[in-house]
């Protein structure tokens, strides 16, 4: 794990379709850097403990650090997620400048990192990072920091689209969402473009949960919901039309479902706060060690 993988401004994604979340903050950050880890399979639990390692690493360095860690539910159960945000492309830039900064000041430091690196290198199969931008017009209702605080999983849809049909793709979410927000649906997706790190025409759509029972739910309510929404974009001509021009503008889709791993990051404070029982659990024994009162006599 590169240092520069792991140094962030600020982290978040978006989620939830709950509409009591609407005034708060948005959780979606200007600009993300997505990386994605191979790890040797065996290996999971040692690059869990690596990890550790690093973060330590970097809250000794004093370095600005909050990103979202995430494993694997379903596909490839040996690849790690992670999710760092940014305001601006410059705000990226000058979190991982300060990093540099922080170990040039401190050889000692510097030292550890690199006896991190030659330990956790051979847990590692690969390693890939996309960076992407926030694309408002293209996302449904995504919400706030405090609603990802309470999810637990997330689903992560990659969509490239053909060279050449970007517009017809982005014209076909953005009558979806017109739709969606017609019919009223209990959805929510946040949606992100690809500027580096991918194909062009690359993707990526994040919608979290607070339990799989959501699925659930979702499973139940499906046929009722694609009606109110076929309906409200025009009927079934319209819709089979629509179909067309969705084959027509898409190379491949692919969908991960991922469960958040508090042990592998360290997520912005509006996100902790949503539920630190989860997100910063109170080391094992700790309420042990404080003192009991005598019983009044």
């Amino acid at each position: 794990m590169r240092f520069a993988k792991v140094v962030v401004a600020l982290a978040a994604l978006g989620s939830l379709a709950l509409p009591t979340f609407a005034q708060e903050p948005l959780a979606a950050p200007a600009v993300m850097r997505i990386t994605v880890e191979d790890i040797k399979p065996g290996s999971m639990s040692a690059h869990e403990k690596s990890v550790g390692s690093y973060m330590a690493l970097f809250s000794r360095l004093q370095a600005p650090q909050a990103r979202l860690g995430m494993v694997p539910v379903s596909g490839d159960q040996n690849q790690v997620v992670y999710i760092e945000g940014f305001p601006s492309f410059e705000a990226l830039e000058a979190a991982d400048k300060k990093l540099e900064a922080a170990l040039a000041a401190s050889p000692a430091l510097q030292g550890e990192l690199e006896a991190l690196e030659k330990s956790s290198g051979p847990l590692h199969a690969s390693q890939r990072t996309m960076i992407a931008v926030f694309r408002p017009d293209l996302s449904f209702r995504p919400l706030s920091a405090a609603a990802v605080g309470k999810s637990r999983y997330v689903s992560m849809t990659t969509i490239r689209t053909k060279m050449g049909h970007g517009a017809e793709y982005q014209d076909y979410v953005k009558q979806t969402n017109r739709a969606r927000e017609k019919a009223n649906v209990a959805e929510s997706t946040s949606v992100f473009q690809v500027t580096s790190g991918a194909p062009v025409g690359t993707y990526v759509s994040f919608v979290a949960r607070r339990s799989l029972a959501e699925m659930d739910a979702d499973r139940a309510g499906m046929e009722a919901r694609n009606k109110a929404v076929d309906d409200a974009l025009g009927g079934e001509e319209v819709v089979r039309q629509r179909r067309q021009t969705l084959e027509a503008a898409v190379q491949d889709v692919r969908s991960v479902l991922y469960a958040f791993n508090p042990r592998l990051g360290t997520p912005m404070a509006q996100i902790v706060s949503a539920d630190p029982d989860f997100w910063a659990p109170r080391a094992p024994g700790k309420a042990l060690a404080v003192k009991k009162e005598e019983p009044k006599k």
